[in-house]
């Protein structure tokens, strides 16, 4: 739901964006939600390809993998190891 959200966003809010994303990895961290902290890091890699912000979209995309292979998340590994091999 998030990553639809922000893909329609328009520019004038990127940085509301980025703030709520950061909020959310702040309280993932925090509650120790490791799936969901993973899959906001993700979306925050979304962000900085849309700002075209490339070596922090592959900063946060790698974050995301690292985490979601310790959730045990295979799917979302091999989806977003793929979307990092295309920022590449």
């Amino acid at each position: 739901m998030k990553t639809l959200i922000l893909l329609n966003i328009d520019d004038q809010h990127m940085a509301e964006a980025e703030e709520w994303i950061n909020k959310a990895i702040e309280a993932d961290t925090r509650y120790g939600m490791m799936w969901h902290l993973g899959r906001d890091y993700a979306l925050y890699a979304e962000l900085n390809k849309r700002k075209s912000d490339q070596s922090k979209a592959k900063e946060n995309l790698t974050k995301a993998i690292e985490i979601l292979k310790e959730c045990g998340a295979d799917g979302w590994v091999e989806k977003y190891e793929k979307e990092l091999a295309a920022i590449s």
